[in-house]
């Protein structure tokens, strides 16, 4: 008989690093959040998975993928969320050692198919990056627009054009300024903005924008 499982891939940028939500196991075992479905709907028992094991509830879940284990018979739902690290303070549940971010460039030794649902997650948040305003959501309620151009830098690997990034955002629509500004270093303080939507979804006017980003990263990418 079929097993049926979920796992969450939860991303964030720290310190202009995407890093990836792991659980370390009894055992010394570094692993998805995951577990078995038990009859629930599949989105229900994510979010209770996530909550469980790492403290972190009420966010927004994608189904990404359903992953066939080769050799066994389980099968893996995976979802994928992002998140701003700060926002969200992790607590292992009764059966977690350990709630840890992991950059995608250093993790540990996973078990079988959990890097590969990874990278597939990582090639998924890309593409979607370079045609939707997802990247809102790896990001404090309030940004600057500065902070925003770093994170889109770190989640599609190549650099933006400061000036014309801010143009195309703010010709977008994407943001909308919240009427304060904070001070950084140096100089007039930054203003702030806020997501005026972050859902998994193509925003008509930030399509050219998007996709002049979108054709700067294949191009950074035939150039390595």
């Amino acid at each position: 008989m079929t097993q049926v499982g979920v796992e969450l891939i939860v991303m964030t940028v720290r310190q202009r690093d995407l890093e990836v939500l792991l659980v370390r196991r009894p055992g010394n075992e570094w692993a998805l959040p995951s577990g078995r479905v038990r009859g629930e709907h599949l989105e229900t028992r994510a979010s209770e998975v996530l909550n469980t094991q790492t403290g972190i509830s009420g966010i927004r879940l994608e189904q990404l993928f359903s992953f066939d284990r080769e050799g066994t018979t389980h099968v893996a739902v995976t979802y994928l969320a992002l998140i701003a690290a700060d926002r969200y303070p992790l607590a292992p549940g009764d059966d977690i050692v350990e709630v840890r971010w992991c950059p995608l460039d250093d993790l540990p030794s996973l078990p079988a198919g959990h890097a590969e649902a990874i990278a597939y997650g990582h090639d998924r948040l890309r593409a979607k990056t370079a045609y939707a305003p997802i990247a809102v959501q790896l990001l404090p309620e309030t940004f600057t627009l500065g902070e925003l151009h770093e994170v889109y830098e770190v989640v599609l690997d190549a650099q933006l054009d400061a000036r014309n990034f801010r143009r195309d955002v703010l010709a977008a629509g994407v943001v909308e300024e919240v009427g304060t500004a904070r001070r950084s270093g140096p100089g007039r303080p930054a203003r702030l903005y806020r997501s005026r939507g972050s859902d998994f979804a193509v925003i008509a006017q930030e399509r050219r924008p998007a996709g002049r980003i979108s054709r700067l990263n294949v191009s950074t990418q035939r150039t390595e």
